[in-house]
């Protein structure tokens, strides 16, 4: 997904929010989430939010120790956690740096 945010930022020097919903949708298909699952991301919280949990689900497909096997079944399971107020995208985006090995502060 990181490509596709560089394709989608072009020669800009900072990547903006719509070019992660760009993205996201790139990797719709790919990731094998249906469009339904998609637009109910989007209508619960909003694209930018819906595009950094595809972001989230398109780096923890191929986790080393839990990898994801449903990315569509991952997203509705992220906006229902959306929807109950208990959806930390921080703290899933933190652990991605961990393990990535970026500093996190």
């Amino acid at each position: 997904m990181q490509l596709r945010v560089l394709l989608a930022q072009g020669k800009r020097p900072c990547p903006a929010p719509r070019d992660f919903v760009i993205a996201a949708i790139d990797r719709l298909v790919p990731l094998g989430i249906h469009p339904s699952a998609w637009q109910e991301a989007i209508d619960q919280m909003g694209d930018l939010a819906a595009a950094l949990c595809v972001l989230i689900i398109d780096n923890n497909v191929e986790h080393p120790d839990t990898p994801i096997q449903s990315p569509g079944g991952v997203l509705r399971a992220m906006t229902a956690r959306h929807q109950a107020g208990q959806l930390r995208l921080n703290q899933s985006l933190v652990a991605i740096g961990k393990r990535k090995g970026i500093r996190v502060e």
